[in-house]
């Protein structure tokens, strides 16, 4: 009797409890506003950090010159005198050119990202942004012709103090998602030759999209990054001169850097295509801000392209496959922690590790599973776009060396293992009258022993010649070359 009463009282209770009140609908125009001041918002936060660039190919259009170190453009200077910190400011008003392209401050000391193809063969650099009170000429620190990123800084002028520049935020595109709402900075027609960038916005269309190679780029196996499945699709149209431009998410973070791509044969014309600022971009950059060439690894094998899988056609002798014990026919699965299902992601999964870097393969072998152990080599350039290195590492009595995948004239493919079959490293380069010099190497020469001990990577080289101090005898391509102390 006692528990009717209570679930009595507790039913009556709850019947005479008012209904729950629907939350009220926002207005259709609420909402649009709040997107629209997202939106501006996030431009407002980073479009201080987005400048235009305007390029100068006159004097010779195939090579770079404007290059931190080695430029030989003489500085041009307001002769009007100016009071204060503006005296004598370099002439660049002045400068009006048709080859212009976009860039994003990403550092405290005005390092400036871009693309490579958009300071590829520059003689000058003009850069204009909102911050600086006019344009100044900029010179290239780094540039990096695999992922297409290109790093620039101001050019230093004795008595002129660096332009004031805001850098941005780097964010992940790791953790971007089709639809997610983006936004694109940077200088479409020259329109920001005043230093203001211009804005479009739009959603993210597709993740992990390619740009077809062209011919000659098929002809010479010369493969950028852009042309494996890397790039991020936007439905933000991109505009001739927005190359190196930002793209960035309602946050204000950079996730990606705009490339050129949407006017490729087979391709919407009207979409935007960019670089996106993952793992490898982030690391990428970083070296290029230290001046230095970012390494990508190299396996050393030859793939079935034919149906485009990770299976292994071909395996040459001392490259880091076979020193491994990669053979032919093996499928591999795995690079590290990274799953490999195709010929293009085996590729991705080992350039996104530095050269020397000693990772676990696992592989298919007749069936079973097998893990091998190998130390990766480093990939190659195309020795019409090598890529443009300030700060070098210091030389062993004027030499220098490398991997032998990076011999220059070593034919692609299968020619290029071939040459890494022989063993050794590169010989990169000679400074002229030094101890190296003297004794007669050459650059593109092949070094395969040192004291009889046989030498397959720089970083053996390295260790050999760690604790000797006096002569030493050098086994090449060419005989063998005695090299005496400093």
């Amino acid at each position: 009797m006692t528990s009717f009463w209570i679930m009595t009282l507790a039913l009556t209770a709850f019947a005479g409890d008012d209904p729950p009140a629907q939350a009220a609908r926002p207005a259709p125009l609420d909402v649009v506003a709040a997107l629209e001041t997202a939106l501006s918002d996030a431009i407002e936060k980073t479009e201080a950090s987005v400048v235009a660039i305007a390029r100068d190919r006159r004097e010779n259009p195939d090579e770079t010159t404007a290059i931190k170190g080695r430029n030989p453009l003489p500085i041009r200077l307001d002769a009007r005198f100016r009071s204060g910190q503006d005296a004598f400011l370099p002439v660049v008003d002045d400068f009006i050119s048709l080859d212009t392209g976009s860039g994003i401050v990403v550092g405290d000391h005005g390092e400036i990202l871009t693309t490579f193809h958009v300071v590829k063969g520059a003689n000058r650099l003009v850069v204009r942004a909102i911050g600086a009170k006019q344009g100044f000429d900029a010179e290239i620190l780094a540039a990096d012709p695999r992922s297409d990123l290109a790093v620039i800084v101001p050019r230093e002028i004795p008595g002129v103090p660096p332009p004031a520049l805001k850098p941005i935020r780097l964010g992940d595109s790791s953790k971007l998602r089709k639809g997610s709402f983006l936004i694109a900075l940077g200088n479409p027609f020259n329109a920001a030759r005043d230093g203001r960038p211009s804005a479009s916005w739009g959603i993210l269309s597709n993740v992990s999209r390619r740009i077809e190679p062209s011919i000659d780029e098929r002809m010479t196996r010369q493969r950028q990054l852009r042309h494996f499945p890397t790039l991020l699709q936007l439905d933000a149209k991109l505009n001739q001169g927005m190359s190196g431009g930002a793209v960035v998410n309602l946050k204000g973070e950079l996730v990606g850097v705009t490339t050129d791509g949407g006017g490729t044969e087979g391709f919407d014309a009207a979409a935007g295509y960019a670089i996106p600022m993952n793992a490898l971009a982030r690391r990428v950059v970083k070296t290029l801000k230290q001046g230095k060439e970012f390494e990508y690894g190299m396996l050393g094998i030859g793939l079935d392209v034919v149906n485009g899988t990770s299976r292994v056609d071909n395996v040459q002798p001392n490259t880091p496959a076979a020193m491994g014990g990669v053979l032919a026919d093996d499928l591999i699965t795995q690079v590290g922690d990274t799953p490999v299902t195709d010929a293009d992601n085996l590729v991705l999964a080992v350039n996104a590790l530095p050269a020397g870097t000693v990772v676990k393969l696992k592989i298919e072998r007749a069936g079973r599973p097998v893990e091998c152990t190998v130390e990766l080599a480093k990939y190659f350039t195309d020795p019409a776009s090598p890529p443009i290195v300030t700060n070098v590492p210091p030389a062993w009595r004027g030499l220098r060396i490398d991997y032998l995948s990076t011999l220059p004239n070593a034919g692609f493919g299968f020619e290029r293992l071939n040459v890494m079959a022989r063993g050794g490293v590169a010989v990169i380069d000679v400074e002229p009258g030094t101890p190296a010099d003297k004794a007669g190497l050459k650059r593109g020469q092949v070094i395969s022993r040192i004291d009889d001990k046989p030498i397959h990577n720089p970083r053996e080289f390295r260790e050999a010649l760690a604790k000797i101090t006096g002569t030493v005898k050098l086994g090449t391509d060419a005989g063998d070359v005695t090299i005496q102390p400093k």
